[in-house]
């Protein structure tokens, strides 16, 4: 049996961004924590970088985290002092319902 603590080793937070008022009637854009959670984040492979670079859509991280359906791609994902974007669409890992994954590269590459 794998304990979640082991499975899921790392916390994350997911962050969107918002819209607040800048107080002079108009409206600035800003990035708020979402939920903090438990998940597994890995590097890539290298041959696997090497692959993912020659494409429009480079990533460097998997995320893995608990199966939910309130996660989006134009989310954030703070992990260890860094923002990695979200690259892809959260995928269920096997389908069924117990683990997501998504696909992640340093910074705030979406935008």
């Amino acid at each position: 049996m794998i304990y979640e603590d082991e499975q899921f080793p790392h916390t994350i937070t997911f962050v969107h961004q918002t819209s607040v008022s800048d107080g002079a009637g108009g409206w600035e854009t800003s990035w708020e924590n979402y939920d903090a959670i438990e998940a597994l984040v890995t590097p890539i492979s290298s041959r696997e970088f090497g692959q993912s670079s020659q494409t429009r859509n480079p990533i460097e991280y998997e995320v893995y985290y608990p199966f939910r359906t309130d996660i989006k791609p134009e989310m954030r994902v703070k992990f260890d002092g860094e923002i990695l974007a979200i690259k892809s669409r959260p995928k269920d890992q096997g389908g069924a319902q117990e683990v997501m994954m998504i696909e992640c590269t340093y910074g705030d590459a979406n935008g």
